[in-house]
């Protein structure tokens, strides 16, 4: 100890350097969590731009997604167009001569490139009108007739099951539905003869003559319109 030093002096002296080392350590304190604070704010931020790109993303791939799923449907709505115009075709009947069956402005869908067989109602190029829609009733190399109100083929009697009801009501009032034939028709290799449902009233082979197979357009298989009388054949 100095000796002009006092003991209050020195006690001072003492408080000072203790209050400075308190001092030291509440500042070291401070910075501390101040960096920590920093710190925990960069992760906060972190975070958040990287959940923040995450959506971001999700979203991207679901707008890749969407236009890959429009891009396919309209490549298949394309494919489908293309394949009914290749094998189905729809139509609009004109006339009466298929009442009750069909009926005049019904939609129908006819398919192409099909095999006939007898009752087949099928559509056919008639000159310069529109396509007509007639029913099969003689097949290629047949001979056909009728008499009182029955089809024979070939000689034997054949059922005509889809116009029964047309036929029974007919002869209820006293007349036939199909007027007899005054001679046997000669089908050759080729042709077919078709006739309207409303027979009393329509115009077919009984007036215009056979039908080329060249001139089928294809086989009628559905009524599209109207809605409530839609059918498959």
């Amino acid at each position: 100890m100095r000796s002009n030093e006092r003991p209050t002096d020195i006690r001072l002296t003492e408080k000072r350097q203790k209050l400075k080392i308190q001092a030291t350590k509440v500042q070291k304190e401070k910075k501390t969590k101040n960096n920590s604070s920093v710190e925990s704010s960069l992760k906060k931020a972190k975070s958040r731009f990287v959940w923040g790109s995450k959506p971001k993303r999700s979203r991207q791939r679901i707008n890749e997604q969407i236009k890959l799923l429009f891009v396919a449907l309209v490549l298949g709505s394309i494919l489908v167009m293309g394949l009914s115009l290749l094998f189905f075709r729809v139509l609009t009947v004109n006339g009466y001569s298929m009442v009750p069956t069909l009926r005049e402005k019904d939609n129908i869908l006819i398919q192409k490139n099909s095999s006939f067989r007898r009752f087949d109602i099928v559509a056919f190029t008639f000159g310069d009108r529109n396509p007509q829609i007639r029913r099969i009733i003689g097949l290629p190399s047949e001979t056909i007739t009728y008499k009182q109100d029955t089809l024979f083929v070939n000689e034997q009697l054949v059922d005509e099951k889809v116009l029964i009801d047309s036929i029974n009501e007919s002869q209820k009032n006293g007349r036939n539905y199909t007027e007899d034939f005054e001679q046997k028709v000669h089908i050759p290799e080729g042709y077919y003869f078709v006739l309207g449902d409303n027979r009393p009233y329509a115009t077919d082979s009984r007036h215009y003559g056979l039908i080329a197979k060249e001139r089928l357009l294809g086989k009628v298989i559905m009524q599209l319109s109207p809605l409530r009388e839609f059918k498959n054949f």
